[in-house]
């Protein structure tokens, strides 16, 4: 047995090892002649190129699930009343003219690497729930298929591809890299495990390698191995009689196969895709190596923190190091969790707002984070490293308001209208403020800047074109995001 694909065991909830394990493959959707043209364009040195394009090689998206309160992090408010201001004053930076909430001294140090886009916002359908938002941040489209009240409903192949997805199919890793890994936890919101996560209809040639062990433990590495009758040149053998089989049998049939599949490469097709890529992750010992935390200094450990999120951080600067295209972070409680103490608690502060933060939240991130920016930085992979750390959502400026969200004590509730995403490497002008919001922090004052056009910025600082179309399963044309352009602004 192939040990590679992993055991039945669940993990959070979620399907299996087996289930989601991909690295990456070959499309199942061609690209259509007006694509072509657009990308031997872009690949053309003589042709004139925008501030930014393919600055980055790859990106670490830090998905703060269960949504921040940016006014308390990010975009303090000192001159508002108290009822929004809340309880802690701002702190200067090393960026001048940038504050930031007490409650971040670390990343205050390192604003000089970082720029904070103050204005994101957007209206996802329905209620500001979760769900909605959450698919719109990892997908860069609007949920067709949600409840009225914006609660999520489970992944599917019809879903369109998330932005990890869509990074692993226009801009692969080498061979024996990771595409895309997803690592620290998997999005959750309510019982749906995995939303905007993986590749939808691009097939499972493009869904993540998903990691969710603890990072403080030794990470289990038994996926990345054969059983002990099975040695790596007979593998190879078996997998080569297995194509030899498939493309005699499939000859005289392929054409008519793919005239009813619209041009699709079948499910074997699929297969065959994960198995090539699988085997070139058992040849590459860098790329395993990534998990190996132990290699790493006592002190560098501590640095980072030893909690899951601290330990993830430095996972996801392994894996760059390893020439992984796009890694992403997921705060490890779930979206719409309620408040509690510990490293791992939600960020879903609908009460005890700052207590929440103080004790808990913020030392973990603001120490995990401040650590990433610099370690990078020092190792000299900042510069073509993308950064993004971005919740779902910010949280209101009105603490305790009575809200049909259930909003207590001392809390703060959803605010899609406008929140903060702190973006660094890859490109970016460090040390800015991008956009203003206005004196409570409720809505953009200037500049405003729609989620998708967050995820417009990073396929361009990518060097891949936004405006690129695929079909869905209607055979609709449809852009790497709904609507939006990069920020040029932000290079």
């Amino acid at each position: 047995m192939l040990s590679i694909l992993g055991s039945r065991g669940r993990l959070c909830d979620s399907p299996s090892r087996r289930e989601l394990l991909s690295v990456g493959g070959l499309s199942l959707l061609g690209f259509g002649l007006a694509d072509l043209f657009r990308l031997q364009a872009y690949a053309d040195p003589t042709q004139a190129r925008s501030p930014g394009f393919g600055g980055a090689d790859s990106v670490i998206f830090v998905y703060l699930q269960g949504a921040p309160s940016h006014i308390d992090l990010w975009d303090p408010k000192p001159q508002a009343p108290a009822e929004i201001r809340g309880e802690f004053s701002p702190i200067p930076t090393r960026a001048p003219g940038m504050f930031l909430g007490e409650v971040l001294p670390r990343l205050a140090l390192q604003a000089d690497r970082f720029s904070l886009v103050r204005t994101v916002g957007c209206k996802p359908p329905g209620l500001p729930n979760h769900g909605s938002a959450i698919y719109m941040l990892m997908t860069g489209h609007d949920p067709g298929n949600f409840s009225p009240t914006g609660l999520a409903v489970p992944p599917s192949r019809e879903d369109l591809p998330s932005v990890g997805s869509i990074v692993a199919r226009h801009r692969p890793a080498d061979v024996g890299r990771f595409s895309y890994a997803t690592i620290c936890g998997p999005t959750k919101e309510a019982a749906v495990v995995g939303l905007g996560q993986g590749a939808g209809l691009l097939g499972a040639g493009f869904d993540p390698f998903p990691m969710y062990d603890d990072p403080t433990r030794p990470i289990n590495l038994e996926v990345f191995t054969l059983s002990g009758e099975v040695t790596l040149g007979r593998l190879n053998e078996r997998v080569d009689l297995r194509r030899r089989i498939d493309e005699r049998l499939s000859t005289a049939s392929r054409n008519a196969g793919e005239a009813r599949l619209g041009g699709k490469p079948t499910g074997a097709a699929t297969f065959d895709t994960q198995y090539e890529r699988a085997l070139s992750l058992l040849h590459s010992n860098e790329a395993v190596r990534a998990f190996r935390l132990d290699e790493e200094s006592a002190d560098l450990r501590q640095r980072y923190g030893m909690t899951r999120f601290g330990q993830s951080c430095l996972l996801a600067r392994r894996l760059i190091e390893a020439r992984t295209r796009f890694v992403q972070i997921t705060w490890p409680a779930r979206s719409d969790d309620e408040p509690a103490a510990g490293p791992d608690g939600s960020w879903d502060t609908h009460r005890n707002n700052f207590p929440m933060l103080r004790e808990h939240r913020c030392p973990v991130f603001d120490r995990a984070l401040a650590s990433l920016i610099e370690d990078l930085h020092e190792r000299g992979l900042l510069a073509k490293t993308l950064v993004v750390a971005v919740g779902e959502f910010g949280r209101s400026p009105k603490i305790g308001a009575p809200t049909t969200n259930n909003v207590g004590p001392g809390g703060r509730d959803h605010w899609p209208d406008c929140y903060t995403a702190l973006v660094a490497g890859g490109g970016i002008r460090p040390g800015q403020a991008y956009g203003e919001s206005d004196r409570f922090g409720a809505y953009p004052k200037t500049n405003p800047v729609h989620p998708y056009d967050l995820l417009g910025t990073l396929f361009h600082a990518l060097g891949v074109d936004p405006d690129i179309e695929y079909r869905d399963t209607l055979n609709r044309p449809r852009r790497l995001i709904d609507h939006g352009a990069a920020v040029q602004g932000l290079f």
